[in-house]
């Protein structure tokens, strides 16, 4: 072989021939890279940030309907004429309305929150907007990691409400001041307010009216600043006190004075300091507990928080709190994310060691080195420019670092072997490197070039899904371009330095010579006759045989993986109007059930299966895979049930806990309780969603339960319990005022509803404040009074009668009647549009896609009214959506790999062999899925599709490029010019001899992608910090990563493994057939 005629690549000459620079570069890519893998803020999964912006307006006492009439559809209409819009979605309940504005992807949020504050502002200028909000309207950001707490802090012991409530205030205050923490949430307790409560008879009697209390307390509770006063020179402030310091000296305020008469506060009314009415509770085995909600910042190091926290907290127990003060941390999400992280990183070095061992087999120990040292070098690169890009450490990120991990070596290996061949016949070391580097430096760069070419569409993923999905890509083409660069750089320069040529041993006969061999002779004997054809005919049989295996057996259908819980969530509602308390007393038999079940996973009175079961009764306790819901929920619960770490749980299979509470808390009459697990990944809406949208809500409402029933009917297997998300139920006491009666006697029908609601509800009036904090002053009537329907509308309304001056009274019952009512529980609005959705969960033991088939099926033969729709949303639309997405990318990948390759070989028939190869590669994913029965997930079996596509290409660009040059050569050893064709015999030679010398590259880079990915999909764990510290491996099988990622590692396995055959086998058979084709039509044409 002449060197003349092979060109060098500059750029790894450049390195070969300025070792120092290089060997400094490669120094300050380890250093920077531990300094960014250390300083990286490690979290589960990556932050969501999307433009979606959440308006909240409290209106208390306002029905839903009211709700939605004055303020949702006011905000809603601004809001819509926003460019940008994606969806508008709103929720009107009792005295709370919410909206959730989605914004394209082409908004940040930062944008996106102004357009909308400045469109609610433009709302609220309008004259007929509500003006007695007890605050504006909210709004923000739905920034989902400052949203979802990622610990709850429970305090508790043989102390007073007011002491824990104390003691949860002084870690509140603590805690809030580190960096990493957005907020703390203290539930299980309320604020403190000043309460009047009236006596009404005594109030009317004294012939006062709430608007003379009112003014008396408002007017007394004040500190007002006077200017300035000039004083022998100097400017005095004069300011007048006037603001209460003790709380109940507001009862010695005179109310009125007439006639010599003196009404005081505490002659018509009761003044006492103390808790607000209750909305929420909160209990840790059925005790109660005082909870704090600890939320985290966005961007900010989840581990890094948890262990300030626990440094706080251990140093307030030891130094602030009495020592029988209890505290308990629990769902920990910190110890999700440290299991999560720590067994990917292990598999990461469990991958490399595999990768290493193997590379130690097929080349020796020092080639090993050369070629293995790719991995912690790309790695290092990445995480530098992974830091310098702000993204966090999470289990997306590391992922991507075990596919990636087999594939960073490919390059290195194609390198290393060619310049040891070139080494071994003759050539000195530096021309060695120069040369081999030069020969294949071209067909790696577009190898890696389709690689990368794969992963590229998904960049473009829109919507929660793609910033969910994102960095999976991103990390991937980072990584594999870091190793490009490895094996381009720094590779070459070790190898100029270091690489020895181990002399051959005559008599010895390896492993590997006896694969060549065997390998030659089968490629001999295919290429021979009609086999050829045969074999490829053959290969598409299998194809057709696999797509008629998946049809007639298909796979379970899955949207997202299903992995085991690792928190039972049990969702209670019941019927709207029900009392916080009775709702707590109800709670409390279901939490007292769920423990006494538990209570079997005991051993010596310790579970070892459990480490909290928390009940919450009240604020915050809705369903989040519902959405967003404001506002107090008093007729919700919520317990959760906190399993231990995966390999504590002693072969425990938590789903089977989750079945059998479900079916536990069956028999409870007139309540609804759902038992469900937390989502993976971002919400996506309940598996069985449908929509029943319209105009007229008590017709949409009727559809909705008609078409509910329809489908009960049926008895479609796999049905947990379909519900409505709207209630008709809502008991409601309608006051009606003769307008014409009122106004002849004084009074108006705002008069009325103002007293009502005051009497009822409460007024805020003013504001006491202490050197702690600020507490509402509430005026409002006695408990005794207040709920008694009699004596509210009994009750008189008070006025000077402006005409004479005299103080008349006229009672509310003498110009109005009442009659009891049911309303809706809440109004529900997409794109300014009612809606009812019927939701449920499927069994585990069914498929999600095929209960919705047959509930589809089903829903054709129903009849639905004029003006009314209906539409499956929730996961099963965005499964729809993803999988045509994931397609388009798929084909998307496939014309850019085509591209690619048409530049590196000027040539289309090529290409068209290696795009056969990738179609073809399908074969090993289906007959994998098929075979083992595995679960068909719809995000993670395509991704690992799309990823094959760029990997299969690489091996196959390899032989083709290395066939194309032994071609070359042997028509320069044939003496032939190089348009002129060999005949059959001497293609045979150079397509076995190139595939003989390839084999080895070709079978050392699938078997260490698949290695590197092996340990991941099996679900082998070994801890290797503790092996080397402690000597012990902590080894077990399983976990959330392999349920998790295990879909995404097998779809890869799989058609890589029967890929290498293609490579090995059908891709030189096809070139050698096209080849053969192109030679009888040159003699044809001659």
């Amino acid at each position: 072989m002449s060197a003349k005629k092979i060109k060098e690549f500059k750029l790894s000459s450049w390195a070969i021939s300025n070792r120092m620079t290089v060997s400094v570069i490669t120094f300050i890519i380890v250093l920077s890279g531990l300094l960014s893998y250390t300083g990286m803020a490690r979290e589960n999964f990556p932050e969501i940030i999307i433009p979606q912006i959440y308006v909240a307006t409290p209106y208390p006492g306002n029905s839903a309907l009211d709700v939605e009439k004055l303020i949702t559809k006011r905000l809603e209409k601004e809001i819509n004429s926003i460019t940008g819009v994606d969806k508008i979605t709103s929720n009107s309940i009792q005295g709370y309305s919410s909206i959730v504005v989605e914004f394209s992807f082409d908004f940040t949020p930062t944008e996106a929150l102004q357009k909308v504050k400045d469109k609610v502002d433009v709302a609220m200028a309008d004259p007929d907007f509500p003006k007695d909000l007890p605050s504006e309207p909210s709004v923000s950001e739905m920034n989902f990691s400052e949203r979802i707490p990622i610990m709850n802090i429970n305090l508790s012991g043989e102390f007073s409400m007011d002491q824990l409530k104390e003691y949860a205030e002084y870690l509140e205050d603590k805690i809030e001041e580190l960096s990493e923490i957005s907020s703390v949430d203290i539930r299980g307790v309320q604020e403190k307010e000043l309460e009047i409560a009236v006596d009404l008879y005594k109030m009317e009697a004294s012939k006062i009216s709430f608007n003379d209390i009112e003014n008396a307390v408002a007017f007394e509770n004040m500190s007002i600043s006077g200017g300035d006063i000039l004083e022998n020179g100097i400017r005095r402030t004069v300011r007048v006190l006037g603001e209460f310091k003790d709380p109940l000296a507001v009862k010695d305020i005179i109310v009125k004075q007439e006639k010599g008469n003196i009404v005081y506060l505490r002659d018509i009314a009761d003044v006492d300091f103390k808790e607000q009415e209750k909305e929420s509770f909160a209990r840790e085995y059925l005790q109660p507990v005082v909870m704090l909600d600890v939320k985290k910042r966005g961007g900010q190091n989840l581990l890094e928080a948890s262990t300030k926290i626990d440094a706080l907290l251990e140093d307030a127990a030891a130094n602030v709190f009495p020592n029988n003060l209890i505290i308990s941390k629990t769902n920990d999400q910190s110890n999700d994310t440290r299991t999560m992280v720590s067994d990917l990183e292990n598999s990461i070095i469990l991958g490399v060691i595999l990768v290493v061992a193997v590379l130690y087999f097929f080349l020796g120990f020092r080639n090993a080195l050369f070629v293995g040292i790719a991995i912690p070098l790309s790695m290092f690169l990445s995480f530098s420019i992974l830091s310098f890009m702000g993204v966090t450490l999470n289990t997306m990120v590391l992922f991507s670092l075990v596919i990636a991990l087999g594939m960073l070596v490919d390059n290195g290996i194609v390198v290393v072997e060619n310049v040891y061949r070139l080494m071994d016949e003759g050539y000195p070391r530096i021309k060695a490197a120069k040369l081999g580097v030069g020969e294949v430096a071209m067909p790696i760069i577009a190898s890696t070039a389709t690689t990368l070419a794969a992963f590229l569409p998904l960049i473009l993923w829109e919507g929660i899904m793609g910033e969910f999905m994102k960095w999976l890509p991103i990390t991937l083409i980072i990584v594999l371009s870091s190793s490009l660069f490895v094996a381009l750089i720094i590779n070459p320069m070790l190898i100029s330095v270091y690489m020895k040529v181990v002399p051959k041993k005559e008599s010895k006969v390896t492993f590997i010579s006896k694969l060549e061999t065997l390998y030659e002779r089968f490629l001999s004997y295919a290429l021979k006759g009609k086999k050829p054809g045969g074999i490829i005919v053959g290969t598409f049989g299998l194809l057709i045989l696999a797509g008629f295996l998946m049809y007639t057996f298909p796979p379970k259908i899955l949207f997202f993986p299903n992995t085991d819980a690792k928190q039972v969530f049990v969702f209670i509602e019941y019927p709207i109007g029900t009392d916080i308390e009775e709702t707590n007393l109800i709670s409390m038999e279901i939490e007292k059930d769920i423990e006494n079940y538990l209570k079997k996973y005991e051993v010596n009175g310790e579970n070892f299966l459990i480490t909290s079961v928390i009940g919450q009764v009240g604020e915050g306790t809705s369903d989040p895979s519902r959405g967003q819901e404001g506002g107090k929920s008093p007729n919700k619960a919520r317990i959760t049930i906190d399993f231990v770490k995966y390999q504590d749980r002693q072969g425990i299979n938590t789903e089977t806990v989750l079945k059998d509470i479900r079916n536990l808390l069956q028999g409870y009459p007139g309540v609804s309780i759902v038992v469900d697990k937390p989502a993976d990944g971002p919400p996506t809406g309940a598996p069985i969603n449908i929509e029943v949208k319209g105009d007229d809500y008590v017709l949409i409402l009727e559809t909705a339960n008609r078409l509910k029933s329809f489908i009960n009917s049926s008895n479609i297997g796999g049905i947990e319990e379909l519900k409505l998300d709207i209630d008709q139920g809502k008991p409601e006491l309608l006051v009606s005022v003769d307008r014409q009666k009122a106004r002849r006697l004084g009074i108006s029908t705002g008069q009325i509803g103002a007293n009502l609601r005051t009497a009822l509800y409460g007024k805020e009036i003013s504001t006491y404040k202490n050197a702690e904090d600020d507490y509402p002053i509430n005026l409002r009537l006695k408990d005794e009074m207040r709920y008694n329907k009699s004596a509210l509308l009994d009750q008189k309304i008070t006025f000077r009668n402006q005409s004479d001056g005299q103080i008349k009274q006229v009672p509310i019952s003498a110009v109005a009647t009442t009659e009891n009512q049911s309303s809706f529980s809440a109004i529900k609005r997409i794109d300014l549009e009612r809606v009812v959705t019927i939701f449920s969960n499927v069994l585990n033991d069914y498929n999600p896609t095929e209960v919705n088939d047959k509930i589809r099926g089903i829903a054709e033969k129903f009849e639905i009214p004029k003006n009314i729709t209906v539409s499956f949303t929730g996961e099963q639309e965005k499964q729809a959506e993803e999988m045509a997405f994931l397609s388009r990318a798929l084909l998307i990948a496939v014309l850019l790999i085509f591209l690619i390759l048409v530049a590196q070989f000027n040539s289309a028939t090529t290409p068209i062999i290696i795009s056969i190869s990738v179609f073809l590669s399908l074969i090993g994913v289906l007959f994998g899925l098929l075979i083992f029965r595995m679960d068909f997930v719809v995000l993670m079996t395509m991704i690992g599709i799309i990823s094959l596509a760029g990997i299969v290409v690489n091996n196959a660009i390899v032989l083709i490029d290395y066939i194309n040059l032994t071609m070359i050569r042997k028509r320069r050893e044939l003496g032939l010019e190089q348009t002129d064709k060999l005949n059959s015999s001497q293609l045979v030679e150079c397509v076995v001899e190139a595939g003989r010398t390839r084999l080895r590259p070709v079978i050392l880079t699938a078997i260490t992608t698949i290695l590197g990915l092996l340990p991941l999909a099996l679900g082998i764990n070994i801890n290797f910090r503790t092996l080397i510290t402690q000597l012990n491996p902590n080894f077990y099988i399983g976990g959330e990563n392999v349920a998790f990622w295990g879909p995404m590692g097998w779809a890869i396995i799989f058609g890589l493994s029967f890929a290498t055959f293609l490579t090995l086998v059908v891709v030189p058979i096809l070139f050698y057939l096209i080849h053969k084709l192109k030679t009888k039509k040159d003699k044809v044409i001659s």
